[in-house]
């Protein structure tokens, strides 16, 4: 009676030292909330058609500024497969014979006045084989599409651009957080650029709730993945 109320304090001593495999949630990016705007009095114009701080006639809507707005595409396929086979074998045999033992070999190859000359003789075989073969494959696909912001232009003109976006549909929150560097150039005249076109790129697409949590297992298979000696 003792051993089973022994095993039981012990498998829950051991559940205070287990933590429970959890999904990190997503590092959510800095966004500065807006200052308030300080009214300013309108300065009598100076009889100008266009002013200097208006976006030039023959540009198009591209971003190209911090602050600017793009549409990013996320469209990421990849596909992996890797199949590994090894086979060995290999066999050996001895032979080999003893003609001397200090003397003794007569009374070794003699036995009740029968004469033995197998004794004489030593033979060994031995072989052994080995095949192992391994194969994994992995797919995956993403496709989104989310607003980001310019934050920095670096000093060959590439941009830095960074969104977030959070979608809450029954009780169930998905994230998608995108950054990187672009090049003006790959922007589209429609303000769009595709995620493949994104470099150093960081793409999360994560999500928290009542079905993020059944893929976990539970705390108790947790304990007997530690406990469980094989």
């Amino acid at each position: 009676m003792k051993r089973p109320a022994l095993l039981l304090i012990f498998l829950t001593a051991l559940t205070g030292c287990v933590t429970r495999t959890a999904t990190a949630p997503p590092v959510m990016p800095e966004r500065n909330s807006l200052p308030m705007m300080e009214e300013k009095i309108p300065q009598p114009s100076e009889g100008a058609i266009y002013s200097a701080k208006s976006k030039n006639l023959y540009q198009d809507n591209r971003a190209r500024q911090i602050g600017d707005i793009v549409l990013v595409k996320i469209v990421e396929t990849s596909s992996g497969k890797k199949t590994a086979e090894t086979k060995t074998s290999r066999d050996s045999s001895l032979t080999g014979g003893i003609s001397s033992l200090f003397g003794f070999e007569q009374s070794l190859l003699t036995k009740g006045g029968t004469h033995t000359p197998s004794l004489t003789s030593l033979n060994a075989d031995m072989a052994n084989s080995f095949q192992g073969k391994g194969e994994t494959k992995r797919d995956s696909t993403v496709t989104a599409t989310i607003s980001a912001k310019v934050i920095d232009v670096t000093m060959d003109g590439n941009l830095l651009i960074q969104g977030y976006r959070e979608i809450r549909i029954n009780n169930e929150t998905q994230h998608i957080i995108i950054s990187g560097m672009v090049r003006p150039t790959d922007i589209s005249q429609d303000n769009s650029i595709l995620s493949s076109h994104i470099a150093d790129a960081r793409i999360e697409y994560s999500g928290t709730g009542a079905l993020a949590s059944k893929q976990q297992p539970g705390w108790l298979t947790n304990v007997l993945d530690v406990v469980w000696p094989f």
